[in-house]
This record gives structure tokens, sequence and C-alpha cells, in this order.
């Protein structure tokens, strides 16, 4: 991917349920950990205000030059933060977006080594990085470092939990808004990132930066404090749908092969295989394109129907031209459905 195409929308939640000397200071060296990236390309700062009882924006002043050329949003009543990471992502102006909590901060170099992921990998889709613990006054607890490669990224997450930092991610937007954002439902309260990432790494490429190149602030009104409980019992679910398949490790393999006998990129086999995936419709596509999607739809079952009118082929599903399609030496037409 060329570097001109790629550009940065930052989005920082912000919750203050009472206005303190400690939350601003906090919120204004997150703020400068972004500007300390010295960016080279577009980026703007999308500042949630999920309905802090005194405007964050009143403190604009009191920020000081960390608060230049930030976009204040402000969301009336407090809805919590699936919604408003979910507003930042709508509001969002640019190709990439990257996760950052009021109280946490990036080291030098995060954004450059993770932007030169994207600029040699056309199909990745996700970044992240190692983190390192830190207590409010920025004091080192510990260091996470997560394995780098695909097939490490899953089996993390089937064997240990949620791989990536959220506050280290940076992600393309069209990815996000694809799989709907994260996730509303109450089933998976204080776990939406590590929900979202199940259905994120089944279709489409990550990667991490195998350095601890972001600090998460430890305090005890974080969510992991709060509701640890909870996001452990949510973190369960997701992780045990994920593990059913038994199939984590040849995921990439199979997308690949699906991006070969469509002559599709390995983004737009993802794609290609979310849509069957989510919407099950009625489909053509190549025969040979069958195996590839029984390992990446794992829970889908697939049944040859009669061609009619109701079908469609798969370029058009992606919206791609028709001579994008490879010249396969059989076509059939079937349905995806719950097993």
């Amino acid at each position: 991917m060329e570097t001109s195409a790629l550009s940065i929308s930052v989005v920082l939640p912000v919750f203050h349920r009472q206005q303190s000397v400690e939350n601003i200071n906090l919120l204004r060296r997150s703020l400068e950990s972004i500007k300390d990236q010295r960016m080279s390309i577009d980026y703007e700062i999308l500042l949630v205000d999920d309905g802090s009882p005194v405007p964050i924006s009143n403190f604009k002043d009191v920020l000081g030059e960390a608060a230049h050329d930030v976009t204040w949003i402000r969301i009336p009543i407090n809805r919590g933060l699936v919604n408003a990471l979910n507003t930042g992502i709508l509001a969002a102006r640019h190709t990439l977006i990257a996760r950052l909590d009021a109280d946490d901060v990036w080291l030098p170099s995060k954004i450059d080594k993770q932007l030169s992921q994207f600029e040699s990998d056309a199909d990745l889709t996700i970044s992240a990085t190692g983190m390192s613990l830190v207590k409010t006054d920025g004091s080192h607890i510990e260091d996470h470092i997560r394995p780098g490669d695909w097939n490490g990224i899953l089996r993390f997450f089937v064997d240990v939990g949620c791989p990536f930092p959220h506050g280290s991610v940076l992600a393309k937007k069209e990815i996000y808004r694809l799989l709907g954002g994260y996730p509303h439902s109450g089933n998976f309260s204080h776990c939406e990132d590590y929900t979202l990432w199940g259905t994120w790494l089944r279709f489409f490429k990550p990667a991490m930066v195998e350095e601890s190149l972001y600090n998460y602030t430890v305090s005890d009104s974080s969510v992991s404090a709060i509701h640890g409980e909870q996001q452990r019992n949510a973190s369960r679910i997701v992780q045990s749908r994920f593990a059913k398949g038994r199939l984590a490790s040849k995921l990439p393999d199979a997308l690949r092969s699906l991006a070969g006998c469509l002559g599709i990129s390995l983004m737009n086999a993802g794609k290609l295989s979310y849509l069957l995936w989510q919407f099950k419709p009625d489909i053509t596509l190549p025969s040979e394109a069958l195996d590839p999607l029984r390992v990446i739809l794992f829970d889908r079952e697939f049944s040859t129907i009669s061609s009619g009118s109701s079908s469609q082929s798969w370029a058009d599903l992606l919206g791609l031209p028709r001579t994008i399609q490879s010249q396969p030496s059989d076509e059939i037409t079937g349905r995806f459905y719950c097993l």
C-alpha cells in the first residue's frame, strides 16, 4: 500500500464521572503521546466525550497545546464505551483507526512501526503492539509481548485470550465498518474488543509489532478492575465459540487458497467469506472454492441448489467487475446455512 493512501483517525473515548486534576493530567499525557508520534501523514484526533457531567471541552485551555487540533465530539448522555467507540468510527475521515484510552500512552515510534507493516503488506488489516502495565504515576509494573504472526495470534486467541492490547490497535476503517463496529450485545459487556477480534481474525490478516510500545495504566477505576468477573465470563463464551471449529491454524492457508482460486486479494477473500457467513446468500462460485470455504465457514453447511434468478455471482456480492473472475472448469450454485 502506498504511504499516500494511509491516513489515521485516532479515536479517544473519555468519560470523567468526576473531574479531577489527576484525570486532566492523565488525559493531557495521552494527547501528548499522540503528538509525540510526529506523524508524517494526515491524521485527526477524535475525542469522544461520553456524557461526562462537565464537558471535557471545557478544559481545552487547561490541556493547552496537547488539545490543539482535537475534534471534540460530545454525546449528551453517557451510553457506554461501545457506543463511544462506534461514534468515533462513524465520524472518522481517514483510512486507518487508531485506538487510545484517556489514561494510556503510546511510546515514540509506535505508529511509524505499524505504518511500515501496512505499507509493506496490502492485505494487512490490523496491527497491534506489545504493552507495559504501569501505575498512574507512570512507574513500570510488567511487560506483555504477544506473538507477531497470523498463526501465533490465532493460537494466542484460542489458548490464552485477547491477543491485542486494545489501545495499541491500528486497523482499517473499512473492516471495522464491514463488521458493524464493536458489538452492543449485553452478553459481551466489557469484552467488546475480544468479541470483535473473534470475527476479525477469522476472516482478515493481523500482525503484531513484538515490542512494548504502549503503556496501559492499571487503576482501581479500570474496566478490568471493576468488571473483571463479567469480562472473564464473556471472554470464555467468545473463546469457546471460536475453538469449536478446531481449525484456527488452518484459517490463513484456507483464505489464501480461496483468494488464489478466485484470483482476488486475500482481503477480498476475507470479505467474501464474511458476507457468506453473515448473510448466507444463494451464490454462484467455482467448485474448487468449496474446500477452503468449508474450513473458513466451519459453522455453516453448504447445499447445492438449482440455479435461478435469485442466485448471484460471488463477484457481484463483492461489488467487483465480473472480468476479475478466473475461468473455472465448473461452477456451482449453492446456499450456506447454519449448522
